[in-house]
């Protein structure tokens, strides 16, 4: 496990919470921009980060369907279904995501594509906060190096949004014509 890269992906923006559209939440769908916005964000991410050997997701229809993505848009593995990912987060709830990636030692790398709070409280046990400290956003994509396995510790090498990301490619393109003038 000593060196192994984990990646965590939380779910691209969803349609917001409805009892009545959705009474069961784990149905809930993205939202046509979110899945729009994921989907471009998802064909740059190979550009800077190597696909996992190994995707885990939680079966909860916004969060595969992001997986579903990374799929065909990064060129990633397909999503294996993980129940441990299908959780609204919690103490217990990172302890059993610890224990997880220990069945996955051996990999060289692996992600993980789920739901907050959990994941930015799993994150935030593997750098050794005792408190949630980060919060992630919609789609976002973080990359831990795993440097210590007793505890299971690791250091933050990015913390990706998709609206960064995506800002940043508009400038670029911005920057490109203005010197073309």
């Amino acid at each position: 496990m000593f060196g192994m890269k984990l990646i965590l992906v939380r779910h691209a923006k969803a349609k917001e919470r409805d009892a009545k559209r959705f009474p069961d939440d784990s149905l809930r769908p993205l939202s046509a921009n979110g899945r729009r916005e994921f989907v471009k964000f998802a064909r740059r991410i190979p550009r800077w980060l190597e696909a996992p050997s190994l995707v885990l997701a939680s079966g909860w229809t916004r969060a595969w369907d992001t997986a579903d993505i990374l799929q065909s848009q990064s060129k990633w593995p397909a999503a294996k279904r993980c129940e441990a990912l299908q959780t609204e987060g919690g103490f217990a709830a990172v302890e059993v995501l610890l224990q997880l990636l220990g069945k996955y030692q051996n990999e060289k790398c692996v992600a993980l594509v789920g739901h907050e709070p959990a994941l930015g409280q799993l994150l935030s046990r593997l750098m050794g906060a005792s408190e949630r400290a980060i919060d992630f956003a919609k789609g976002a994509v973080a990359v831990v190096e795993i440097t210590n396995a007793q505890p299971l510790r690791g250091e933050l090498q990015a913390l990706v949004t998709p609206s960064t990301a995506l800002n940043r490619l508009k400038k670029s393109r911005g920057l490109d014509r203005r010197n073309r003038k």
